[in-house]
């Protein structure tokens, strides 16, 4: 043997039972995993020569995983008489799976990521892992702080000021973000509520200088004041360290989501599928459970720790993991919210918003709307806004310039900016008059920002209408959408975020101004869908 375990790095070796070789070299499926090609005989001892296997596996779970391998290899496992020699490296989920992407050829033969969402991840990259075992141990994703009581939702933590790790690189924290999803048929909740969530917590975690990189971040976080997401063995790992005094572990009542560790053969060698298969059976009996449980985590049926630590014996509701569109979907939505919002707001205030919709005048609803999305930007995100009608600007323009784009962190003579667009949109409803000067407006918009571009930020033009062009020296629709895609600079790009309102919005005038852009428009006939649309636009930058 190469002797690359160490005995002083673990307990006394566990005897494998006899009983376990046996169901390794027979068993097809039991209860959480499935074993593939396992070998029809085990020598004990005596084998001839060595078969290297090498396994990467989460950071946290490789300890695990290099003290039962070890056991494994003191009782002689091995693959049709040749002993089996484990490479245990710890190496996180994303490394790996961006090697499979980039360097295949290069890739361990066996995968223990920490959730199965990587396994599936790894299949849209074209790599074929072949699931051995659909959970080695297993671990659930908690909500910690001093004496942190059970929130109602995933939704509810979200809303909060809330520690975490990055959901592109940590399975916590991806599981947490997805769990508000998976939550909707639980709690009833609507697309639109979880995205009046969603947003500003994605801007939130842009905006942060420091962003917490360890979980030992979270602890911090979470010692002053702020509730923190972490795996029940993270946790675990952190209370036995002294770094998590006084924390208490909880879930929402809508449930959460498992880590649960499965094995995946990322390479089709028979004998590294079949000593894959031998190290499932042996994590599934009690000598992998204690071992389990030693490093904090739950077994393969998901048990509460029998030490009673964590989350205690309450029995967990577990949400579902979502399929793969699914995933993929909710991340890249979250990697473009976390991008800082660079917008210049545009609001028509032509005569006809004047107009009632349910009672309230469109731009008295236009306002409320406003400031109603206003609200999801967090303090770094830089937003000015213009006022627009035929004629209203001075030099026959049809705009006008109320605030300029600013951090709405920043302030000027007394007033934040944030306080000083909310004071401009007060003033809307006293400026309705004239017609629709939509195309001139909308490409003076376009250029400002061009002309003005923030690289580190997504650049946009939010523009909110209730009718159709009707300045008759204007542009025509043909000129502005020709200009617009002859004037567009990939590297610069400026989106529109079209928003019609009312009956006589000219949706098809907004969609192909926003298409020219390569941003979205929307059209909200009805009053009560006016802030849905400002949402669905946010998420849809």
């Amino acid at each position: 043997m190469s002797g690359r375990h160490s005995a002083a790095a673990r307990p006394q070796s566990r005897a494998l039972p006899a009983l376990l070789m046996l169901l390794a070299a027979s068993i097809i499926a039991v209860g959480g995993f499935v074993v593939v090609n396992a070998s029809k005989g085990v020598a004990a001892s005596g084998c001839d020569g060595s078969l290297p296997v090498r396994l990467a596996a989460a950071p946290e779970m490789a300890p695990v995983l290099e003290e039962a391998t070890a056991d494994l290899e003191a009782e002689g496992v091995s693959v049709k008489g040749t002993c089996v020699d484990f490479e245990v490296q710890a190496a996180a989920p994303d490394q790996v799976a961006d090697g499979l992407a980039t360097q295949p050829a290069n890739a361990p033969q066996l995968w223990v990521p920490d959730f199965s969402v990587w396994v599936t991840r790894a299949s849209q990259t074209g790599a074929a892992p072949a699931t051995l075992s659909k959970s080695l141990g297993n671990s659930p994703v908690v909500v910690v702080g001093p004496d942190a009581a059970p929130p109602a939702s995933w939704q509810e933590v979200g809303m909060n000021t809330v520690a975490y790790l990055d959901p592109m690189t940590s399975s916590a924290s991806t599981a947490a973000l997805l769990s508000a999803f998976g939550e909707l048929a639980v709690t009833g909740a609507t697309m639109n509520e979880m995205g009046a969530m969603m947003v500003p917590l994605a801007q939130r975690y842009g905006a942060q200088p420091d962003k917490p990189k360890t979980v030992e971040d979270v602890a911090e976080a979470v010692a002053k004041g702020r509730l923190g997401v972490m795996t029940e063995q993270q946790l675990m790992s952190l209370q036995h360290s002294g770094k998590a005094e006084g924390f208490d572990a909880t879930v929402p009542k809508s449930g959460t989501m498992v880590l649960d560790y499965p094995l995946a053969a990322l390479s089709p060698e028979e004998y590294a599928r079949d000593a894959g298969g031998q190290l499932a059976v042996y994590m599934a009996g009690s000598a992998g459970a204690d071992l389990l449980a030693d490093h904090g985590f739950r077994n393969v049926q998901n048990e509460p720790l029998a030490s009673g630590e964590g989350l205690g014996d309450a029995s967990v509701p577990v949400l579902p993991a979502p399929d793969a569109e699914a995933v993929t979907g909710a991340l890249k939505q979250w990697a473009v919210l976390t991008v800082p919002s660079r917008s210049l707001a545009v609001v028509d205030v032509s005569g006809s918003m004047d107009f009632t919709d349910g009672g309230r005048s469109r731009i008295s609803l236009a306002v409320t709307a406003a400031g109603g999305a206003l609200k999801l930007f967090p303090d770094n995100a830089q937003i000015g806004m213009w006022a627009f009608s035929v004629g209203l600007g001075s030099g026959n323009r049809d705009y006008v310039p109320m605030v300029p784009i600013r951090s709405l962190a920043s302030s000027s003579r007394g007033v934040t900016q944030r306080e000083a667009i909310g004071g401009a949109l007060r003033k809307l409803p006293r400026m309705t008059y004239g017609g629709t000067g939509l195309y001139d407006t909308t490409l003076a918009a376009v250029r400002t920002l061009q002309d003005d571009y923030d690289a580190r930020a997504i650049n946009s033009v939010i523009l909110l209408t209730d009718g159709a062009n009707d300045d008759p020296g204007s542009l025509t629709l043909k000129e502005l959408v020709w200009t617009i895609e002859r004037e567009r600079d990939p590297a610069r790009p400026v989106h529109v975020i079209a928003i019609g309102m009312g009956p006589e919005a000219d949706a098809d005038a907004l969609e192909k101004i926003a298409g020219a852009t390569g941003g979205r428009s929307y059209v909200a006939r009805n009053p009560e869908d006016i802030s849905k649309v400002f949402i669905d636009a946010m998420l849809s930058r």
